[in-house]
């Protein structure tokens, strides 16, 4: 069975964004989840002092109130591989002094992770995505909901990087049914280009190196009801047969993924087409929006959108 391996780290320190930034750009981290502290750790505090909820002296509340705001927010750092999830380990323990364990888990409980903690998400009035165990046979057909399975392939809605393309794309909602073609670059679970679909009736390809993020494609594309003669599944040997340009791109992936492609993403749009670039950190986009524009001149950059650490660019063509 396969593993995914991730460390507990605290995301309040004076380097929470360099190394995050590290983790995503030279460690080989697949994603970064934020959580805060839990009604046991609070169980746990108060257990130190013998207390019960119903005779807190108004210190202990004081304390218990200061040590959630100071420990209350963590970071878990996803791994594909042992061995990368091992070398961070090593950076955080040797550099910054964090103290942190791997933990090894088989990727059947991934999906379990996400279900805890995955409830629908409204992006706005008109397009909600709905996990799919909530998906009932009277709300299937309804446009303005798009149901994901959140497998391996990243993208459910809930990350901000994500949910900036789906708000990105949602500003041209009544211009979109007038294009013909969509990309989604590093496709993940298929969500952007479902949500196009579904709403738009936009046919597209949706291109990925992960064969299991493709498969998560396929159940989600049938999950939503639609045609799968609307898509075009891709993997890197068959990258020759993407157009050479289209009305929609979206690339949610990950900084050096997307200065490494700014050739061929930079000039992937129709005239008047629209490029969504995210999966980026605060304070990585000048750079590539700079690196964007000198390779095609005539990019021009429309809005950076920011959510969390996360940011997204949004070009026209």
């Amino acid at each position: 069975m396969n593993k995914y391996y991730y460390l507990e780290v605290p995301a309040k320190t004076d380097f929470d964004e360099e190394i995050s930034s590290l983790a995503i750009d030279k460690y080989g981290c697949t994603g970064i989840e934020e959580f805060s502290i839990d009604e046991p750790r609070v169980d746990e505090i108060l257990g130190e002092r013998s207390y019960s909820g119903a005779d807190l002296p108004l210190d202990v509340i004081n304390e218990v109130d200061a040590t959630v705001n100071v420990d209350s927010c963590f970071k878990k750092f996803y791994f594909s591989s042992s061995e990368q999830a091992h070398t961070f380990q090593n950076v955080l323990i040797e550099e910054y002094q964090l103290e942190t364990n791997v933990i090894e888990k088989d990727e059947e409980d991934w999906n379990y992770e996400w279900k805890k903690n995955y409830s629908p998400i409204e992006v706005d009035q008109d397009l909600f995505i709905i996990p799919s165990w909530e998906k009932d046979e009277e709300n299937r057909e309804e446009k303005n909901k798009v149901f994901i399975y959140p497998g391996m392939g990243f993208g459910t809605g809930n990350h901000e990087t994500t949910f900036l393309c789906l708000k990105s794309a949602q500003k041209y909602k009544t211009a979109l049914p007038q294009k013909k073609s969509f990309l989604d670059f590093g496709c993940g679970s298929g969500i952007l280009g479902i949500a196009v679909n579904k709403l738009y009736g936009i046919k597209g390809d949706l291109y990925d190196i992960d064969q299991d993020a493709i498969n998560n494609c396929i159940q989600n594309i049938e999950l939503n009801g639609l045609e799968m003669e609307d898509f075009k599944l891709l993997l890197p040997n068959g990258r020759g047969e993407l157009k050479k340009t289209y009305d929609l791109v979206f690339a949610n992936i990950l900084q050096n993924v997307l200065m490494s492609e700014k050739e061929y993403l930079a000039n992937s749009l129709d005239a008047g087409g629209v490029l969504i670039l995210s999966g980026l950190l605060n304070g990585q986009e000048d750079e590539v929006i700079e690196a964007y524009q000198r390779a095609n001149c005539e990019l021009k950059h429309i809005e950076t959108y920011s959510k969390g650490d996360w940011v997204a660019i949004e070009f026209r063509g």
